[in-house]
């Protein structure tokens, strides 16, 4: 077992598990795809501080251009298309919700990893994405304060914006995979990706900006979106430097703990708007065991 690996995916899970729960708290009232270029535009700021800082920029990029174009297409697919529908499926589903099915990107990423990276396939791996999955569906399926009050067809809507997203950053994480090494570093490779998320937002914000009354959102919201970007910015990287270091059927399945942080941070900080109970915690049991399963597989 990779332990610098293992570190760098659990600090992940912990990132993105704040980013789910402020992204959730941020966009409440705003357009998400509003919302979503916020936090991109501000993880775009950090990332370029942080490579400042290391020198990135001192260092010359990948010499072939195919190394450019997975990073690319990867961060199209995690900030233009997988945050989005992650900010919009907290709407109706609530963050626990959300990030627990979204967690089944384990069985895309390490089903692509497999198939295109030459990673190994074990029966091991059978069990524990199968854990996953039934762990992501019975926390889906276990309703909350906000979900109760929607109709079936919301719900419903919640869980399939989150699939989506699980199925667009299982393709994502291949990518990035396949690309980082070719970079300097893990922050230079996430800085790029961002940027080219980031100018993906564009063609969709045409006559948001202007119908936008930016003047009248509270200080709360503009607070939330940056540290939603913040920690959205800071996981990524946690988990290309994880991914740098070891396959994605070993590194992605421990940043996808998540669901484990983000239900005690709702129970500790959020409890007006989330309703733990036994089909979440039971759920995320199961998709913490088979993310182990997975781990354990290597």
């Amino acid at each position: 077992m990779n332990t610098a690996a293992a570190v760098f995916a659990l600090s992940a899970a912990v990132m993105l598990a704040l980013r789910d729960t402020f992204g959730r708290l941020a966009i409440r009232g705003i357009d998400p795809v509003l919302g979503s270029s916020i936090t991109a535009v501000v993880s775009l700021i950090v990332l370029t501080s942080i490579s400042a800082a290391m020198g990135d920029f001192q260092t010359p990029l990948p010499t072939s251009g195919w190394p450019m174009l997975y990073i690319a297409i990867a961060g199209v697919l995690r900030i233009t298309a997988a945050r989005t529908f992650i900010l919009t499926a907290t709407q109706y589903i609530g963050s626990a919700r959300t990030s627990a099915t979204a967690s089944t990107n384990v069985f895309f990423a390490s089903a692509l990893g497999i198939l295109f990276l030459g990673e190994p396939l074990k029966l091991s791996f059978t069990g524990g994405a199968v854990l996953v999955l039934a762990g992501s569906i019975l926390v889906a399926q276990s309703g909350s304060v906000q979900a109760t009050s929607l109709s079936p067809g919301s719900r419903l809507k919640g869980m399939g914006l989150a699939l989506m997203s699980a199925l667009v950053l299982g393709v994502s994480t291949a990518l990035a995979r396949k690309g980082i090494p070719a970079f300097a570093s893990a922050n230079q490779a996430n800085l790029y990706a961002t940027a080219a998320g980031t100018i993906a937002f564009l063609p969709f914000l045409s006559g948001k900006i202007s119908k936008a009354e930016f003047a009248s959102w509270p200080a709360k919201t503009w607070g939330l979106l940056c540290l939603t970007g913040t920690v959205a910015s800071l996981g990524v990287t946690f988990l290309y430097l994880a991914l740098a270091r070891a396959p994605v059927v070993f590194a992605f399945p421990i940043a996808n703990t998540r669901p484990l942080f983000v239900i005690a941070i709702a129970w500790f900080f959020f409890q007006m708007h989330e309703r733990i109970n036994f089909r979440v915690v039971a759920g995320a049991a199961a998709i913490i065991a088979g993310a182990l399963t997975l781990i354990l597989s290597r």
